[in-house]
């Protein structure tokens, strides 16, 4: 490298991240095992498997997920490998299996380099592995295939169910469905047994309301020592009491800690229900679960273990805004769950440099902007890819090195301005209920002048 690029590299400890970390995880020798393993009939030719996934990440990093963009770059350069209609479809047969192993075992890989876990939970779960499981519709599909050719209305590309790690706030393993108008409960077994080869530990994993039947249920806590807390639907009445402890919260509500039988027959599981009774038209929450003893784990701490799992409607939501899944490169389910796959990976990819830029500032992760960080890594890798050859110097290190190597360039990076969420950096108030107008609406004008009848409040 010649000065200028020297000094270009320097200042982009972001983009050196991202590609070093990218290098670690998306090794030779693990992509081609995954490969081998699950390619069915598929092969490798011009293109091999790791130079196919750097065209991904090149397209969702730097174009927005536009391969379009980014064939047309390496075009200008002479510099594309193949032909842009043989990239997407080879995406487009891509096995489902490479999607499911490639997010598994690269986050296994990306686990080694977190500088510590992202969240402390209470002690009484110090012996399990706690995991949030939901579904994930990926929507927009392009209508470029012929079938698909000549509808109005949106397409659902396909469905993913995905178990999210609380303490690391990585995504671990997801299991699939092409139709995206599948059901999220029989993606369950698929998903548990991924997770339970992943972790050796016990499993208590936290589930919405959909997934409280008996059979699933059972899925959930089929290994010994696996655990779950799920939401329960108010529709549910096959339940037979055995006790009952009724207390009161904090906030002055009351809690009921039941233990008794859900469902029928032989099907009948022992749970116990927790219903915590909100107030001013709330909706009360019931939650079933399998740790029956109330002294290790009482209500309050279960009701506090369920609020985590609006973590996984954020990661859904960065993930679509942030890492560009609203632009989906290819059109058929399988394309779309490799980039669903990929885009998990880049998240939890992240995750990590989220991780060392909040140790770097001594905060905690949680008040680290992943938009802006992201944006900023963006900004710093179109740079070098603009003022350079776009190649960065490969250098293979293991964990430990990297770690290092992580820490020597995340030191004063933090920025309170820059990387701060908006949230942290200026706390919003209560907003206080909404005033009825008076028929439904008014003018602008009336209420700049106090014109505005307005409904008083009951």
């Amino acid at each position: 490298m010649n000065a200028f690029e020297r000094e270009l590299m320097r200042r982009s400890p972001l983009a050196a991240a991202v590609l070093e970390i990218s290098d670690f995880v998306f090794s030779e020798e693990l992509l081609d095992s995954i490969y081998n393993r699950h390619r069915g009939r598929c092969y490798e030719d011009v293109l091999g498997f790791a130079d196919f996934l750097r065209l991904m990440r090149d397209a969702l990093v730097r174009h927005g997920g536009s391969a379009h963009k980014l064939f047309v770059e390496l075009e200008s350069r002479d510099a594309e490998p193949i032909d842009e209609s043989n990239f997407y479809r080879k995406l487009a047969r891509t096995p489902v299996a490479i999607s499911r192993a490639l997010l598994r075992e690269g986050t296994q890989r990306l686990t080694q380099l977190m500088p510590s876990d992202a969240a402390a939970l209470p002690g009484c779960f110090d012996g399990f592995e706690v995991i949030v499981g939901d579904g994930k519709k990926i929507k927009n599909a392009a209508k470029r295939l012929k079938p698909t050719r000549g509808y109005s209305g949106k397409l659902l590309g396909a469905k993913a169910l995905v178990a999210i790690n609380v303490r690391s706030g990585m995504a671990i393993a997801m299991s699939d469905s092409l139709d995206g108008m599948t059901n999220d409960v029989p993606l369950v077994p698929a998903l548990m047994d991924q997770v339970r080869q992943i972790m050796l530990r016990p499993a208590l994993s936290i589930w919405d309301r959909q997934f409280d039947d008996v059979g699933t249920l059972r899925h959930l806590s089929s290994r010994q020592g696996d655990a779950f807390v799920v939401r329960m639907k108010n529709s549910h009445t096959t339940w037979v009491l055995e006790s009952r402890v009724s207390s009161i919260d904090a906030q002055g509500r009351q809690v009921l800690d039941e233990i008794g039988l859900l469902g029928k027959g032989r099907r009948a599981m022992r749970v116990r229900r927790i219903t915590l009774f909100r107030q001013r038209g709330e909706e009360n929450v019931e939650l079933l679960t399998n740790l029956i003893d109330s002294t290790a784990f009482p209500p309050e701490v279960l009701l506090e273990l369920y609020r985590k799992r609006w973590g996984i409607e954020q990661v859904f939501q960065q993930v679509t805004e942030t890492f560009s899944l609203s632009h989906l490169i290819g059109s058929s389910p399988k394309a779309v769950l490799l980039q669903f796959s990929f885009c998990l990976l880049l998240y939890n990819l992240m995750q990590v440099i989220k991780s060392y830029v909040a140790q770097d500032g001594r905060v905690l992760a949680t008040m680290v902007s992943m938009f802006y960080l992201f944006d900023n890594v963006r900004q710093e890798l179109l740079s070098w890819a603009y003022h350079t050859d776009g190649h960065w110097p490969r250098v293979h290190r293991d964990a430990a090195s990297l770690r290092a190597r992580l820490r020597e360039l995340f030191n004063g990076v933090w920025n309170a301005i820059r990387y701060t969420k908006a949230a942290d950096s200026k706390p919003r108030r209560k907003r206080p209920p909404p005033k009825r107008l008076h028929g439904g609406h008014t003018s602008v004008q009336r209420l700049l002048e106090g014109r505005a009848i307005v409904v008083p409040t009951p």
